[in-house]
Formats: structure tokens, sequence, C-alpha cells
């Protein structure tokens, strides 16, 4: 039997899974909230008008800096051209920056730009404030409870999986 801990990750993981899947109306306007008080003044339009998954794939740049844009296709499970063109984006809002790879003409490497260190930094607190809030939520129920989520959040996943449709 999984320990209380143990299994509030896997349901922070599997919520994780399934988050496209949630209303994410006033969720998302929340979460750029948080962003957007962490930032100078010059960043928030930004920090609002910018895709989810440019601020993740910014995030994934943050972890493994320098990497390609391949390595960053490669590490979110997304597609190159999907890649290059959220990173192009990037670029153009000064959040990244393209350099040569040492001893590689063909390939360029990202780096994080100072503000798209500031953005990426904001929207990591975000989630690190999220799964600690969730994390103290969840501790309020009994282990059996949380087996129970758990299990009906891996048939969701599963179900997304293999195409199911869950909803309408």
């Amino acid at each position: 039997m999984k320990t209380k801990t143990a299994l509030i990750s896997e349901i922070d993981n599997l919520i994780s899974a399934l988050s496209e899947k949630f209303d994410a109306g006033a969720g998302a306007d929340a979460e750029r909230d948080f962003i957007a008080e962490r930032l100078p003044a010059r960043l928030v339009p930004l920090s609002r008008s910018l895709p989810t998954l440019s601020m993740h794939l910014l995030a994934a740049i943050a972890d493994a800096e320098p990497v390609s844009v391949v390595g960053l296709a490669a590490r979110t499970n997304q597609l190159k051209g999907t890649v290059s063109k959220h990173v192009q984006r990037l670029v153009e809002a000064g959040l990244v920056e393209r350099g040569p790879v040492p001893g590689n003409r063909k390939e360029v490497q990202l780096r994080l730009t100072a503000d798209g260190r500031l953005l990426a930094d904001a929207h990591a607190q975000m989630h690190v404030e999220m799964t600690r809030g969730l994390h103290d939520f969840l501790h309020r129920y009994s282990a059996a409870d949380l087996q129970v989520l758990a299990r009906i959040l891996r048939d969701l996943v599963a179900a997304r999986r293999d195409g199911v449709r869950i909803v309408p």
C-alpha cells in the first residue's frame, strides 16, 4: 500500500496529465495573474499573451539550457515544427536567444535572456505554489480516499490515451 505522500504525488501527476480536460477559464486567469504579479510591468502584457505551450517551452529551456530545438522537441514530446514556431515567437519577444553550438555549424542552441529567466522563474514559482496547495488540500483525506481518487485519475488518463471520449 502506498503512503499518503506517494498517493498525493501520484494524484498531482495524474491531474497534470489531465489538465486540458478541465475548464481552464477562471484558473487560467488566476495563473496568469500570479505570474504577472511577480514580473516587472513591462513584461506583464507579454506574460498574459504568451500561449501556454510557449510558457512551458520556456520552462523546459530553463531546465535544460543550452538546448537545441530538436532536443527541446524531444524533451517536451512536441513536434519539431511546433517547437520551432513557438521558439521563434519567444526569440521575437526577447525571451530566448539563439547561439552557435561549438563544433557544429548547422545546429543552434537556445538560452534564456534575462527577461526570459524572469518569466520562467515566475512560472516555476506558480507551479510550486499550485503543487503545495494541492498537497495541503489532499492531506485532509485518508489513504483509502486517495487510493480511490488515484484510481479514477489513472482510468481517465488511460481512457484519454485510448481515445475514449469522456465529455460530449
